[in-house]
């Protein structure tokens, strides 16, 4: 059975995509101040497509327009390689229906210029808190199936112990039954040599009954009889009188 359970990995892989390269390494050098967040830059969409076909991205901050390919081609490409990528879109006032548009396409969120880096820091942070909070969500219910099997699996095994004891009580039950039969009318033992078989005869009378009860003692006493098979002997044997 199998008891161990997924680690959550805290980490998150971010993509910084802007053809301004300053305004990008300002952003990396902010957000590097984060803890866990391993940052990528590209400073170009065609740049950051190729970024994101090479590797997993849970977070990409991408300007909207750039030349080449734009922040929608780049949203488009990331959500096919992996749908459950957080967007950020970043835009200017005059763009901002684009920006809209990009949240009906799946975008997690947009940014408009110019914005205080608080804003950034922000936004960034509640992503990162959602993709945190959805992997532990993964990680319980992968964690839950898991327990499930894994009781579903010891469930199996005791019925199956359980039908072995059962088994093995009534074996234990019969063994009895005959070894209380075949044990009235013994004379001696040898200890090598089961007592079943040295089955000699029935004594019925009362004089008889002492003399095989005497035997049975002295069995018992020998070692060869358990105290409780000696019982059941015993009383199997006055049953017959």
């Amino acid at each position: 059975m199998n008891s161990s359970h997924i680690i959550i990995n805290d980490e998150i892989n971010i993509l910084i995509v802007d053809d301004d390269k300053m305004l990008c390494k300002m952003l990396e050098d902010v957000l590097s101040q984060e803890a866990k967040l391993i940052i990528t830059s590209a400073n170009d969409g065609r740049d950051a497509i190729e970024k994101i076909k090479g590797r997993n991205f849970d977070l990409i901050l991408t300007d909207l327009m750039m030349p080449g390919a734009d922040g929608m081609e780049v949203l488009k490409v990331a959500k096919e390689v992996d749908e459950g990528v957080h967007v950020i879109i970043i835009t200017g006032f005059a763009s901002l229906e684009t920006a809209m548009e990009a949240i009906r396409k799946g975008a997690y969120d947009y940014i408009t210029k110019p914005f205080k880096l608080d804003e950034i820091k922000i936004a960034v942070q509640n992503a990162c808190e959602k993709i945190r909070l959805l992997r532990q969500n993964q990680t319980l219910v992968e964690n839950l199936k898991q327990a499930y099997k894994d009781l579903d699996t010891l469930k199996k095994s005791r019925e199956e112990l359980s039908v072995k004891v059962e088994k093995i009580n009534q074996s234990m039950d019969e063994s009895q039954e005959r070894l209380a039969e075949n044990i009235i009318g013994l004379q001696t033992v040898p200890s090598d040599l089961p007592v079943s078989y040295y089955l000699r005869r029935r004594r019925t009378d009362k004089a008889g009954v002492l003399m095989e009860l005497e035997k049975l003692g002295k069995l018992r006493d020998e070692g060869i009889l358990t105290e409780e098979e000696f019982q059941v002997c015993k009383n199997r044997f006055l049953s017959e009188i």
